[in-house]
């Protein structure tokens, strides 16, 4: 059992790091980066550090890692645990995560559905709200039909592969790879995964369990204007979950904090994790929480 990051540029190292910090003390498996024009300091001993092209940006390289891992571990060294470098460990139950591997590959759902991302995956016009225009342009460059415009679409932000994914990862990237020349497409990995996922046949296939990428967002539904100058005190708290078991709550084993969370101090839901971490060192090892 093996769990994965991917980083490109420096602007990605800290949050790495605090990830790193959480992940290492939950997990006895061994942990890979995957890192490429870093040079601040990453607080890890294994580290892999492959070349991309310069013609990619730093964002473009670190999806092309990402989809294309696979192919820079050779022989996948069994069962894999990929996690971005915004997901933060809060549980013992970490590397029950393998159990759940279903199909060639295994995701999470994500936060939304697949009408309300479009509008992130592709430059249209919509300015708020559902469109379909991520299906339509999947259709248009790709020759994909996805029939159903409320599907489920899933989360890049853990995932599990093995040496059977290739043929998968293989699409997602070279898909991927195919977006970056069309100025239509964002710079993202989800609107190709929808793709990738349809070309497969595999829209049907069992997710993760919520528990193992409970996305947090401390921007959900407010616009950007009113982020503008916001401390992390101002943030929006998910109260959805409980990180000590409290009755009625979802109790989470991986966060994914996303926009920016990670690190991000005065902020209720970070503060929270950081407490969590710190009381669970001061326990015996053998003691869950």
């Amino acid at each position: 059992m093996l769990f994965a990051y991917v980083v490109a540029g420096d602007s990605q190292v800290p949050r790495l790091n605090h990830s790193l910090e959480f992940l290492k003390h939950f997990v006895r498996s061994e942990v890979v980066v995957i890192a490429s024009r870093c040079t601040l300091p990453i607080n890890h001993d294994q580290v892999v550090r492959p070349y991309i092209a310069e013609r990619f940006d730093d964002h473009q390289a670190s999806i092309l890692l990402k989809t294309g891992i696979n192919r820079i571990f050779g022989k996948v060294p069994g069962q894999c645990c990929y996690i971005d470098s915004d997901v933060i460990a809060v549980s013992h139950d970490v590397e029950k995560i393998f159990s759940e591997k279903r199909g060639p590959v295994t995701f999470a759902a994500d936060h939304t559905r697949l009408g309300w991302f479009s509008r992130y995956a592709v430059r249209c016009s919509c300015e708020r709200g559902e469109c379909d225009h991520l299906r339509q342009a999947i259709s248009a460059k790709f020759g994909v039909e996805v029939s159903d415009p409320n599907w489920q679409h899933w989360n890049g932000g853990v995932f599990l592969f093995e040496s059977g994914s290739g043929a998968f990862l293989d699409t997602w990237h070279d898909l991927t790879r195919a977006a970056f020349e069309d100025p239509f497409w964002r710079t993202r990995d989800q609107g190709t995964l929808v793709a990738a996922v349809w070309r497969h046949g595999l829209q049907n296939q069992v997710t993760l369990d919520r528990r193992y990428n409970y996305i947090v967002d401390p921007w959900w539904q407010v616009s950007q204007g009113a982020r503008v100058g916001k401390l992390p005190a101002a943030y929006r708290v998910d109260s959805s979950y409980s990180l000590t078991g409290e009755p009625g709550l979802a109790r989470p084993v991986f966060l994914h904090l996303i926009n920016g969370a990670v690190g991000a101090a005065g902020w209720k839901n970070w503060d929270d994790a950081v407490d969590l971490l710190g009381k669970s060192r001061k326990r015996p090892p053998t003691q869950s929480v």
